[in-house]
């Protein structure tokens, strides 16, 4: 338990001594990706809001052949300067733990320029192996696809060309998550709503837009038996939209 103790309180301490900048909590999130490709440590790490009080979740992935292993997910801390500081605003670090059945890791995440990380890793043995604790120190980038955009959320339904009978209309589309996104747009498309034999955005005109959506499903009532269609995109912490889904059709018999 000494030993628990001690190396916690080393890492917290190497959050005061590393950096005198502050951050926005929002800085910290998205997808990040070890500069060092041949790195034999960590590769990869998502981080995302989990809730109040500089809560985040953090995501790490581990060098593997041939692909890399998951470490899981669990919950991260953030910290700020002082004890009265607005977390959101000035956040200087966020800190997670990682265990296996053999060693705890743990990770102290410094924001070292506006698209770098530095992570430093302190990693002890659990399985009384006496083999040496260590530490680990790495430099991430962020990764949200080739040009810093989040991709495109993955439709679940409806199924594409999807015909419904069932009334009243109440219509839920579902998506799957995107690392990163602080939120989600959909947008409903209507034929023959604004124009006859038109989409309304053939004609420069919206239907449904709703935005800042948190989860990963949207509902709605359909205005009548006839054709419409559905995209989904993400939004990230720095209110950046991500890449547009495909349209998926959908038709109402009634």
């Amino acid at each position: 338990m000494k030993k628990i103790t001690l190396n916690f309180t080393f890492g917290l301490l190497a959050i005061c001594m590393v950096s005198t900048a502050h951050a926005s909590l929002n800085q910290f999130i998205g997808q990040w990706k070890n500069i060092n490709s041949n790195t034999r440590g960590i590769t990869k790490i998502h981080i995302s809001n989990a809730g109040r009080n500089g809560n985040v979740k953090v995501r790490a992935w581990g060098q593997c052949h041939p692909t890399d292993c998951s470490w899981g997910s669990v919950n991260g801390y953030a910290y700020g300067p002082n004890v009265s500081s607005n977390i959101k605003r000035s956040a200087k670090a966020v800190s997670a733990i990682f265990k296996t059945g053999f060693s705890q890791t743990l990770i102290i995440i410094h924001r070292k320029s506006k698209n770098r990380l530095r992570v430093e890793t302190l990693t002890r043995f659990t399985d009384n192996s006496k083999r040496t604790a260590y530490q680990g120190i790495y430099i991430f980038a962020r990764s949200n696809g080739a040009s810093g955009i989040l991709p495109a959320p993955r439709q679940i339904s409806p199924k594409n060309g999807k015909v419904f009978n069932h009334f009243p209309r109440k219509t839920r589309v579902v998506w799957k998550p995107v690392i990163g996104a602080k939120s989600y747009t959909v947008e409903v498309d209507c034929f023959h709503c604004c124009r006859k034999n038109r989409w309304c955005t053939q004609v420069g005109r919206k239907h449904i837009v709703r935005s800042n959506i948190k989860t990963t499903h949207f509902n709605f009532k359909w205005v009548g038996a006839q054709k419409g269609r559905w995209r989904v995109w993400a939004v990230d912490a720095g209110n950046r939209k991500g890449r547009k889904s495909g349209w998926r059709n959908f038709r109402y018999t009634r």
